[in-house]
């Protein structure tokens, strides 16, 4: 268990990727205390927590932060996986869900790690990791908002990583397209549903889409000694997608 004994505090947990990365932290011994807008969570686990919070609120980060001491002492690892996505370019996007989307995937990140930084500096073995994009170092058209909101990600992640060290691991994931349910409601309110999962997988050199399985395995190796030498990087799990644009 690559992950024994340690606290991890993970955002997003109530679905998709937040949720798979959570029980493979689990499954390696971890003890996570998870965050969401839902009101409960889909794990019933030992070792497992979970509280409703907006983290786009500073007070709501700090709260979360908070309950996770008050419950487990201390906080080893962070990841930021709570965001959204967005379509529209920029005639059609509005000034306030450009905003909403900066919020969401930006400032929910800077708060939770203002808020766990003094408790990660206690920490032997402290890490933080921030999903990203493959859309933040790759624009496509029709995402005004989300390409340059994940880029921030990018950067934010690089700045923390200076600032940060030597003592806590800043890294990155940049995820490709993800098979989560919000990605599979898009593909069953296409017209034609399997021409619409074929152009999506022909976006990537492996030709299939991103599983959240991939990411958890991602999650799990930054967080580990593995990867203790490795700090301000991007882990690319999206099959090149990052490198190719090539659609078939």
């Amino acid at each position: 268990m690559e992950l024994k004994g340690r606290i991890a505090l993970v955002t997003g947990t109530s679905s998709g990727i937040g949720e798979v990365i959570a029980k493979k932290y689990l499954d390696e011994g971890a003890v996570v205390f998870g965050c969401g807008l839902d009101e409960k969570s889909n794990i019933e686990r030992e070792n497992y927590s979970y509280l409703k919070a907006d983290l786009t609120s500073f007070a709501e980060a700090e709260k979360i932060v908070e309950s996770c001491i008050k419950k487990y002492s201390k906080i080893d690892i962070v990841v930021n996986c709570a965001g959204i996505t967005g379509v529209g370019n920029i005639e059609n996007t509005t000034a306030e869900e450009f905003e909403r989307q900066f919020k969401v995937n930006v400032f929910a990140v800077y708060n939770v790690c203002k808020a766990a930084i003094k408790e990660l500096k206690k920490s032997d073995s402290a890490a933080i990791i921030n999903i990203a994009s493959e859309l933040g170092v790759k624009p496509i058209p029709d995402r005004i908002a989300y390409c340059p909101s994940k880029a921030a990600v990018v950067m934010l992640t690089k700045s923390l990583a200076v600032d940060c060290g030597p003592h806590i691991r800043v890294n990155g994931i940049l995820p490709a397209l993800t098979e989560t349910p919000m990605t599979k409601a898009r593909f069953e309110q296409a017209d034609n549903p399997e021409e619409f999962r074929r152009k999506m997988n022909s976006r990537y050199i492996l030709k299939r889409m991103c599983r959240p399985e991939d990411i958890a395995e991602g999650a799990l190796f930054l967080a580990s000694n593995r990867s203790s030498y490795i700090t301000g990087d991007m882990l690319a799990i999206c099959g090149g997608g990052h490198i190719y644009s090539c659609e078939s």
